[in-house]
C-alpha cells in the first residue's frame, strides 16, 4: 500500500506524529515561528524553537493552548508541514491521517479541525479522543475489556476516562498538568527562597530530581535564579522540597480519579477497580507517580510502557479499527 498511515499528537507542548510501519518519526515541541503579523509559518517544531531562542522578531505560536484551546488555522498550517516532511511536496498518494483531540472539544471544533487536515493535504481525517487512543497505545484491548480507568498527564490538562466495552462510560478533563506542577515549584521557590527561577528551570529540576512520593534517597540540582533586585545566582535544590511543592496539584489530579469513579455504575466500578489505572502522557513518567494515585486515589495505577507516545501510537493504531471511530461520526473521507 503506497499511502501512508499517520497518527498525529498534537499537544499543548509536543507535538508526536506515528506512521505505520515505522513507528514515532516526530517528537517535537508544538511549537510555530512565524512573521511579525503571523501571515507566513517561518519553522515549525525544534527549528521554530531554535530560531524564537535566537529572538528577533519572530512571533512564537502553540496551536494547543491550556490543554484544550484549539487555533484550527495553526494547527492546520503545522499539520500541513508535518504531512509535507513525512509524504514530500509531490503527495502523488496523500495520507490517511487521524488525530488526537482533547476530548471536550465541541461538534462544530471537530469539524474545522477535520477540514484543516484535509486542506493540509489528507485523503481522509479522523479524529479520536485523547483517552481512547492513549488507552489503544498502551495495548488495552479497549473493545472487550470490562472496565479500565485511563489517566493521561498532558502539558496543559489532565484527561481521566473509564472505559468499558469501546466506550468511555465517564470521563473528566482537569486543568492540572505538567505546566501546573512546574508552576508550583516555582511559587514554593519564590516562597522558600526569595528567588525566581529562569524559565525551564522548574522543569528540569522536576524531571531531574523530581517525585510524586518521598525520595527514597536525598538528590540535588544546582538551577539558575534571580533576586528580587535582578542579581542572578545559582540555588541548590533537592528533591524532597519538589516533592512537597507538587502535592497539591497532585492531590487535585487523584480528587478526579475518585469523581470519574463515582460515575460509574457499580459493577463497573468493580472491573475498574480490578483492572486500576493506566498512567499515559509526559507526566506519566514522573518518579513515584503510580505509587502516589495507588494510595491518593484508592485505585491500584501502573504506568503504561513508554507513556509519552501512547496517544500517538494509538491514534495510528486505531486508523486499523475504523469501526469505533466511524461510529463517533467524526471522519472525512
Amino acid at each position: 500500500m503506497l499511502s501512508k498511515k499517520i497518527g498525529i499528537d498534537l499537544g499543548t507542548s509536543t507535538v508526536l506524529v506515528y506512521v505505520k510501519g515505522e513507528g514515532i518519526v516526530v517528537n517535537e515541541p508544538a511549537l510555530m515561528a512565524t512573521d511579525e503579523r503571523g501571515a507566513r509559518v517561518l519553522a515549525v517544531g525544534r527549528a521554530a524553537s531554535e530560531l524564537l531562542g535566537r529572538g528577533g522578531k519572530a512571533r512564537a505560536v502553540r496551536p494547543v493552548r491550556d490543554g484544550d484551546g484549539v487555533d484550527y488555522d495553526a494547527a492546520g498550517a503545522m499539520v500541513r508541514h508535518l504531512i509535507g516532511r513525512i509524504v514530500g511536496r509531490q503527495r502523488i498518494f496523500r495520507p490517511d491521517v487521524m488525530l488526537s483531540v482533547p476530548p471536550m472539544v465541541t461538534g462544530v471544533e471537530r469539524r474545522a479541525v477535520l477540514e484543516a487536515t484535509m486542506d493540509a493535504g489528507a485523503k481522509s481525517a479522523y479524529l479520536i479522543d485523547k483517552p481512547m487512543a492513549a488507552a489503544i497505545g498502551a495495548r488495552v484491548s479497549v473493545a472487550t475489556t470490562e472496565g479500565i480507568l485511563v489517566v493521561n498527564l498532558g502539558a496543559g490538562s489532565t484527561d481521566v476516562a473509564a472505559i468499558a466495552l469501546g466506550e468511555m462510560l465517564a470521563l473528566e478533563s482537569i486543568s492540572i498538568g505538567g505546566a501546573a506542577l512546574d508552576r508550583a515549584i516555582e511559587e514554593a521557590v519564590a516562597a522558600t527562597h526569595g528567588v525566581r527561577l529562569q524559565p525551564g528551570e522548574a522543569e528540569r529540576l522536576k524531571v531531574a530530581v523530581g517525585s510524586a512520593t518521598v525520595p527514597a534517597a536525598e538528590s540535588w540540582l544546582e538551577l539558575a535564579a534571580v533576586r528580587p533586585d535582578g542579581e542572578s545566582l545559582r540555588l541548590r535544590l533537592s528533591g524532597k522540597e519538589v516533592q512537597g511543592a507538587i502535592q497539591k496539584p497532585l492531590l487535585g489530579i487523584a480528587s478526579g480519579l475518585q469523581r470519574v469513579m463515582a460515575q460509574v455504575s457499580e459493577d463497573r466500578r468493580t472491573s475498574l477497580m480490578r483492572n486500576g489505572a493506566i498512567l499515559t502522557g509526559g507526566g506519566a513518567q514522573l518518579r513515584g507517580i503510580a505509587e502516589f494515585f495507588t494510595t491518593h486515589a484508592g485505585i491500584p495505577a501502573r504506568v503504561a510502557r513508554d507513556p509519552q507516545s501512547c496517544v500517538a501510537v494509538g491514534t495510528g493504531m486505531a486508523l486499523d479499527n475504523l469501526q469505533v471511530i466511524r461510529r463517533g461520526q467524526h471522519y472525512i473521507t
